[in-house]
C-alpha cells in the first residue's frame, strides 16, 4: 500500500474507532484503490459502507449499541481490535452475546455458514 492509502485506512478506522461512523473522503482516487484492495466496501453512491471489521450500515450486529459490524463474527473483532474488556455483541435477530474480561461469556457458539474462501464472492451477504 502506499503511504497515502496507509494513512487514509488509519483515518477511516479511527473515525469508526472514535464514534462508530465512517468519515466522510474527499480523495476518492485513494478511497477506491482501498476498494479494489478489500480494505473498505463502497456503496453505490461511493461512500463507506463497510472497513472490516466496522460497518456503516445498521443491518448486522451491534458493539454496545455504538459500533456496528456487518455480522457477529465482525462484531467479535470490534470487540478485539478495540480492546474491550466488557462489551455486549447483539445480532441483528436480537441474540445477545456479553463479553467479560475481553472473552465471550457462557457458552456461545458462533456458526458462519459460507466458507471464508467464498466471503468476498458477496461480502455484502457475508
Amino acid at each position: 500500500m502506499t503511504e497515502r492509502e496507509l494513512a487514509l485506512r488509519r483515518a477511516i478506522m479511527g473515525s469508526f474507532a472514535a464514534c462508530g461512523e465512517a468519515p466522510a473522503v474527499a480523495d476518492t482516487g485513494t478511497l477506491r484503490a482501498l476498494a479494489e484492495r478489500h480494505v473498505v466496501v463502497l456503496d453505490d453512491a461511493g461512500r463507506i459502507e463497510m472497513a472490516h471489521p466496522f460497518a456503516a450500515h445498521r443491518r448486522g450486529a451491534s458493539v454496545d449499541g455504538r459500533w456496528w459490524g456487518s455480522c457477529a463474527w465482525d462484531a467479535f473483532g470490534i470487540v478485539a481490535a478495540l480492546g474491550l474488556r466488557e462489551a455486549t455483541v447483539t445480532d441483528a435477530t436480537g441474540v445477545s452475546v456479553t463479553f467479560a474480561d475481553g472473552a465471550p461469556a457462557g457458552d456461545a457458539l458462533f456458526h458462519v455458514a459460507v466458507p471464508a474462501r467464498e466471503w468476498w464472492d458477496d461480502i455484502g451477504f457475508t
